[in-house]
This record gives structure tokens, C-alpha cells and sequence, in this order.
């Protein structure tokens, strides 16, 4: 599973962005009940990758909230990506929960124009082990190209990787599917819109994998608990 948890801010409608702006900055009651319900969510899942977690700022209530939810998933292990910090009020990141360990963990910075976008890699050891990349691309076409170019040459040879997150953009967008061409690797499903969460048309989430695994059941979930739906797969050996 992929999840943009907006920090457990929760916009669930348009005016949200303006109504619910003081939860960018302050901690709310209203994000422990939004983070507890995340947790449930996840806790059949055996992999997760979050973008947009709060990672200790005073709008998480200087607690990390990828700490929060594995241990409320009960995932066992977990590594965690600091992308960045607004002084004061947020530390911006993205974390991996598994049920299987985690080796090999790489805190990589995205090349872009403006700073703060990162990709946590990591291998994870199950029956077959294999690659996962956590993402948050830039908005810009140019940026995104530039980091899925990087992200590509961090990928293992033998095909066994998952690359899932938030790339703001269409699968069929042309960075995505220069990607897939570099990777030798094709699509087995088709998009999945997936915000606004309360009214999703655009599929900027994605769950994309290499020759040697394929994805079944591919679908988007149905609980908002941010601007942005999670999106599922299962996972096997090609």
C-alpha cells in the first residue's frame, strides 16, 4: 500500500484547505483519531510507504507520526526519511512499515530545483527478497523526469522492485513512462484516481514494479483520512 497522509490533517472537501488551515501549523485532538484510524487501515498490510508524515513538529504535537502508527499497526519495523523542516512548525518526511525486516536502508535526496523532495529505499527481506522505493516527486514535469532518472540508477538489475508513492502525476505521464521504458517493464493495471480523496480524478499514486514481480488486485481505498486515497496491490513473483 501507498498513503499521502497530509501529516493527518484530513482536508475532506475544498473549503477544508482554508477551514482546517490552522492544522498545518498546530496539533489538533482530531490527528490522534485520524493517525489511530490509519493505523487500522494498514494493519493487515504487509508493506506500506507514507508520504507527507510529520516526523516530530509541533503541528504532530513534536511526536513522530510514523512512530505513532506502526506502533498502533503493530509493524515491527520501520525506517523513516526527514525531507524537510520548517522551522518550528513541521519536519516533512516519508517512512516504510513492513512486517518483514528491513536491510539495506537508503535516505537518497531527489535532484530538483527546489530542495526537499526525497526517496527511501530499502530491501525487504521476505520469502523473495526485493527493492521498495518510497517516493514524493516535485510538481514540475522537468523534476520529475530528472528524479525518476535518478531513482532509476539506484535500482537493482535483477527486476525484484516496487516503486510506490506520490508522484503528482498521471501513469500515463510521459516522465512515468520514460521510466518504465529505461526499467524494460510495463504496466499490468490501469490507473486509479485518487484525489481529492472526497471526489478523486486525478491518479497521482502509484504502485509501478519490476520485470520479476507482478501486481494483482490493484485498487484504490475508500477512507479519507487525507486529501489523497491510499492505493493497494498484492504483490508475487512474475
Amino acid at each position: 500500500m501507498t498513503w499521502n497522509i497530509q501529516a493527518a490533517i484530513a482536508t475532506a472537501g475544498y473549503s477544508q484547505y482554508l477551514t482546517r488551515a490552522h492544522r498545518q501549523v498546530f496539533h489538533t485532538r482530531s490527528k490522534a483519531t485520524i493517525l489511530e484510524t490509519i493505523a487500522e487501515t494498514i494493519r493487515s498490510t504487509d508493506l506500506v510507504c507514507l508520504q507527507e508524515v510529520d516526523l516530530g513538529g509541533r503541528r504532530a504535537g513534536y511526536r513522530c507520526q510514523a512512530n505513532t502508527i506502526a506502533e498502533l499497526s503493530e509493524h515491527e519495523h520501520l525506517a523513516i526519511q526527514e525531507n524537510r523542516v520548517v522551522r518550528g512548525i513541521s519536519r516533512h518526511g516519508n517512512a516504510i512499515l513492513s512486517r518483514y525486516p528491513l536491510s539495506n536502508v537508503r535516505d537518497l535526496k531527489l535532484p530538483g530545483r527546489v530542495p526537499g523532495r526525497g526517496c527511501l529505499i530499502a530491501t525487504v527481506e521476505a520469502e523473495t527478497s526485493f527493492d521498495v522505493v518510497c517516493v514524493h516527486l516535485s510538481l514540475g514535469r522537468k523534476d520529475q523526469d530528472r528524479q525518476l532518472d535518478f531513482i532509476a540508477d539506484h535500482l537493482p538489475g535483477h527486476g525484484r522492485w516496487v516503486v510506490m508513492g506520490d508522484f503528482n502525476c498521471g501513469l500515463h505521464a510521459s516522465a512515468i513512462e520514460g521510466f518504465l521504458d529505461r526499467m524494460q517493464t510495463e504496466l499490468s493495471h490501469q490507473a486509479v484516481p485518487t484525489y481529492p480523496a472526497w471526489k478523486p480524478q486525478q491518479a497521482y499514486d502509484h504502485i509501478l514494479t519490476g520485470p520479476a514481480l507482478d501486481l494483482n488486485h490493484y485498487h484504490h481505498g475508500a477512507e479519507i483520512c487525507s486529501d489523497h486515497l491510499n492505493v493497494r496491490a498484492e504483490l508475487e513473483a512474475a
